[in-house]
């Protein structure tokens, strides 16, 4: 059974999903950067080792989550561009719509249900 083509109202749903979801992802972004300045040196009741010690183990967390979310950014970016393209919504793979409920769930998704599913046990197979 294939999903019916996206409306016009369903594509303006999602479109508005992404760009919010990307406005949430450079909020985060822009957060993790402060974080990654040099800290100022604060007095306290942690050693200034310890302080430095948690302070480069929370650089090196910020650094990974701004790494996840420039890879997030870059796929709601190109769902935005196969959204100009009138692309977006059609599987990668199989060339059907992809259900907009899969869409609501993940939006930046390439994939229908059943091509994702092969795609994953295929994996597991090699994994």
């Amino acid at each position: 059974m294939s999903a019916a083509p996206l409306t016009a109202a369903q594509r303006q749903e999602l479109k508005a999903l992404l760009l919010a979801r990307r406005q949430e992802l450079q909020a985060q972004m822009q957060q993790n950067r402060s974080n990654l300045a040099p800290a100022e040196n604060t007095a306290g009741s942690v050693s200034q080792d310890e302080n430095g010690r948690l302070t480069n183990q929370t650089r090196e967390v910020d650094a990974a989550l701004t790494s996840l979310d420039v890879d997030e950014l870059a796929r709601i970016d190109r769902a935005l561009e196969r959204m100009a393209e009138d692309s977006y919504g059609l599987c990668v793979e199989c060339g059907q719509p992809i259900a907009f409920e899969r869409l609501k769930v993940e939006p930046m998704t390439l994939h229908c249900v059943a091509c994702k599913s092969q795609r994953e046990r295929k994996q597991g197979l090699r994994g």
